[in-house]
């Protein structure tokens, strides 16, 4: 499976730096040039204006529109005034033009935590926002950029060294250091998790149940509960919460929030875990045609589970005011349609 490496851990990484990097990896001049152009011609229009013109992917625009809500926040807080997206535009769409037309977006991307040097306030805010672990470095300059905290934020998963891969490509940011791999990886892909655990005697079930839906709507993985004996034999459930390095330590604040617990074990393990890819499609259920999104999860090339998406076969089920189980057992005899195994 295809695959990308940043590794800003000793030169940083700002947008420019990501730009020239892409354009060394995939010898794509051209391509850096008219994303250039494009937006130095547009600079002062509205963002997607722009990203139309550059005709970037609903993906590509998806995390424009998310850096920019983090530079706008962060220049919020230690700026007064509106904020305009002008100013950083070829940082953030020259980048992201190059991935999209490398279909680089679509692949998993790992990056080494940045040396920050000597940084903005707001880059250290956009760190903080995402819980984004950052390198030691004596640099006596700006390393990272607010705008390439956020790049990377939204792009990557953080690992502290190379994943096993086979390199096939590098790219060099001459001007700055910084360093791209592309390369392959085995489709069944070892990362890094963190599991929180702490047992509970003295919460009810609604305060449990309040608190499993708060820790899967911040970004939790898995939440299960399970039922026990602790000391003295008092009837005790322990919350196992499954999540990522970078959400870990907001996910434990929200635990001990909500169910007053003093302690919180963490343990950081690997997982090995299938490619996985999640598509929407239109489906046909009662004369309606509705959205539903499919995670389909595949070894050695071969597709081995395609799961449509819970929540939006709920929605699916309630428009039509059908039984949710008739919406399930349809959506599941459309799949093969779809997907071919």
């Amino acid at each position: 499976m295809r695959t990308l490496f940043i590794d800003p851990g000793t030169a940083g990484i700002s947008g420019a730096a990501l730009a020239a990097a892409l354009t060394d990896l995939g010898d794509a001049k051209d391509i850096g040039k008219n994303a250039a152009d494009v937006v130095s011609k547009m600079r002062g229009e509205d963002p997607k204006k722009v990203m139309e013109a550059l005709d970037l992917s609903a993906a590509a625009q998806e995390k424009a529109y998310a850096v920019f809500s983090d530079l706008e926040a962060v220049f919020s807080k230690f700026h007064e005034g509106a904020f305009s997206p002008s100013g950083v535009l070829t940082e953030v769409l020259c980048p992201l033009a190059l991935l999209d037309a490398m279909d680089l977006l679509s692949c998993p991307v790992y990056a080494k935590p940045p040396a920050l040097g000597i940084c903005l306030p707001e880059t250290l805010e956009i760190c903080a926002r995402h819980r984004m672990p950052a390198a030691e470095s004596s640099a006596k300059m700006e390393r990272t950029t607010p705008a390439g905290a956020s790049l990377l934020a939204h792009l990557a998963v953080f690992r502290q060294s190379i994943p096993s891969m086979t390199p096939e490509k590098t790219g060099y940011a001459k001007e700055s250091g910084l360093l791209i791999v592309e390369g392959d990886i085995f489709d069944l892909t070892e990362e890094r998790i963190v599991i929180l655990e702490t047992n509970i005697d003295d919460v009810s079930g609604e305060v449990i149940g309040y608190a499993v839906e708060r820790l899967l709507a911040s970004g939790a993985v898995d939440v299960f509960v399970t039922q026990g004996f602790g000391k003295k034999h008092r009837p005790v459930f322990m919350i196992s919460v499954i999540t990522t390095l970078e959400r870990y330590r907001a996910l434990t604040e929200i635990l001990m929030e909500e169910t007053g617990t003093l302690g919180v074990r963490v343990k950081e393990e690997p997982r090995i875990v299938a490619e996985r890819e999640r598509k929407a499609y239109r489906f046909m259920i009662s004369g309606e045609e509705f959205s539903v999104r499919v995670k389909v999860s595949k070894h050695a090339g071969r597709i081995i589970s395609a799961k449509p998406e819970f929540e939006d076969m709920k929605i699916a089920a309630a428009g039509l005011k059908k039984p949710l189980k008739d919406v399930i057992n349809e959506v599941q005899r459309q799949i093969p349609g779809f997907v071919q195994y």
